[in-house]
């Protein structure tokens, strides 16, 4: 059996019960299936764990925590991808979640860069998850976050698919992550000559947000970084969030 394989076994529930993240307003878009959104209560309830062998199980899910063994074989990402499913009431759910959740917990409480591909792939399986479901999660902030962090100016992309994933994205994200290439003037220089399909509609939006220079992003990553780690840490002094988006 596979590192992988194996990690899979030991990681994941048979059933994908449990219901998805927060809770929307009536109303709102409909799915891409044409349906229209149900609303969801609460994060999804523990869910039983299958382990064919309790040491082996322990070591496998130990080892999937750590940020190297996801890195050494990119095919284990797999283990993470979003999958669509819907629970015994009907609400849609990620069967994967808990999985990409405590990998990215861990991740954001590891000093140093994430992998930049590896960071690039969860803000898009958590984009596709807050697609597909009502509510938010804080995992698609860290997702997002860690991205942030490698200040590429291609990522702006990948952090406005996610900020308009859905209205609780849209009100959720801090908005000027987009700005994490190097504030206002640079971001806004790339958009522009990127010839990107969402070039017009991205632009428009970051000539709303307030003008943020390089210093201000760097103060910002760095803020919602100890936010998260003090939130999963459970400190005391954590840093509330500017209302500025």
């Amino acid at each position: 059996m596979s590192d992988a394989s194996a990690a899979r076994d030991a990681c994941r529930p048979r059933d994908p019960g449990g219901s998805s993240p927060g809770s929307p307003p009536a109303g709102g878009p409909a799915r891409s299936d044409g349906t229209a959104h149900r609303p969801c209560s609460a994060h999804p309830a523990a869910r039983e764990t299958a382990v064919p062998d309790g040491t082996a199980a322990r070591r496998h899910k130990s080892a999937a925590l750590e940020p190297a063994w996801w890195t050494a074989d990119p095919e284990r990402w797999d283990l993470l991808r979003f999958e669509a499913a819907h629970d015994a009431s009907g609400l849609p759910v990620d069967r994967w979640w808990q999985d990409r959740r405590d990998v990215l917990d861990t991740l954001i409480l590891t000093p140093g860069p994430v992998d930049h591909d590896f960071a690039r792939f969860l803000l898009d399986q958590e984009t596709r998850l807050h697609r597909h479901s009502w509510g938010f999660s804080h995992t698609i902030e860290v997702a997002a976050l860690l991205l942030a962090e490698h200040r590429r100016p291609d990522d702006v992309w990948h952090l406005w698919r996610a900020v308009l994933a859905g209205f609780d994205t849209w009100y959720g994200l801090p908005h000027r992550l987009l700005l994490a290439a190097g504030g206002t003037t640079r971001t806004i220089a790339y958009v522009r000559g990127s010839g990107h399909e969402q070039q017009d509609n991205l632009l428009g939006h970051l000539e709303k947000l307030a003008v943020a220079t390089d210093d201000d992003v760097t103060a910002l990553l760095a803020e919602r970084r100890r936010h998260h780690t003090g939130v999963l840490r459970g400190l005391d002094d954590i840093p509330e969030r500017d209302d500025e988006r």
